[in-house]
């Protein structure tokens, strides 16, 4: 049997309120307020710790410090008046800041999912609008940029 790595085309984004208990309670959102050309940021390193060890000058342990998660980073056709816009907006704008999960799923070639991601506790750190240009025909893109506790892959 051969085994070929998955595409990262096809992948859904669901947000869901962190009171819910786990992500297993939501179903993956197609809702046109979700959908993102572009998601990026599923990253986690362990730094270490230099520890020195008493009377060997030339030796020192490497200590595992906590995981750091690094921002997510969502990309999409700028939409008005949605409800994930307004979210970000009263973050960014006026400082209302409300934590949502999020559950990331890379899909397979017929729409099932792969692997999912749940990214735990998140919200806006920062909502970037691309440009306008009068000389090209392109679409005006909207990054938003999420902090987030921890998130942790899941085996679908």
């Amino acid at each position: 049997m051969s085994y070929y790595p998955p595409v990262g085309y096809s992948f859904a984004v669901g947000f869901f309120d962190t009171s819910l208990s786990s992500p297993s309670s939501i179903l993956v959102n197609a809702n046109q307020d979700h959908n993102f050309k572009e998601v990026s940021g599923l990253t986690s390193d362990i730094s270490v710790t230099p520890y020195a060890e008493g009377g060997v000058l030339d030796f020192q342990h490497p200590l595992p410090s906590p995981p750091k998660h690094s921002n997510i980073s969502l990309k999409r056709g700028l939409m008005t008046a949605s409800p994930l816009s307004i979210w970000v907006q009263e973050a960014v704008e006026e400082f209302k800041i409300s934590p949502k999960d999020l559950l990331i799923t890379l899909l397979g070639p017929q729409g099932i999912p792969i692997v999912a991601w749940h990214i735990m506790h998140a919200y806006p750190v920062k909502w970037d609008i691309s440009g306008f240009n009068a000389m090209e025909n392109s679409l005006v893109v909207e990054t938003i940029e999420l902090v987030c506790r921890k998130h942790r892959r899941i085996p679908v």
